[in-house]
């Protein structure tokens, strides 16, 4: 699990280097384009970036779990704020 890896210091690389070991791409489906526009409409204005969107795909090809999903966002985002 993630949280059990202390010397990822920069979680962004971590999800690129996991993608392309396991030969993972974010492409964007019917159902993301579909999810994108309903919460357009409710007026919420939700933009992945590219190690969101690697991170889901890698749940989608089952190369991570649920919780280490989760794990990988929040670390993530927690840095990516850090940086602003």
């Amino acid at each position: 699990m993630i949280e059990n890896k202390p010397l990822i210091h920069d979680i962004g690389a971590y999800v690129r280097n996991l993608a392309q070991i396991h030969h993972i791409t974010a492409t964007q489906t019917y159902a993301d384009v579909w999810a994108e526009h309903v919460t357009a409409h409710a007026g919420d204005d939700v933009q992945c970036d590219e190690v969101e969107n690697l991170v889901i795909a890698l749940k989608k090809a089952n190369k991570v779990t649920g919780v280490e999903m989760v794990q990988i966002l929040s670390r993530y985002l927690r840095e990516r704020s850090r940086h602003v």
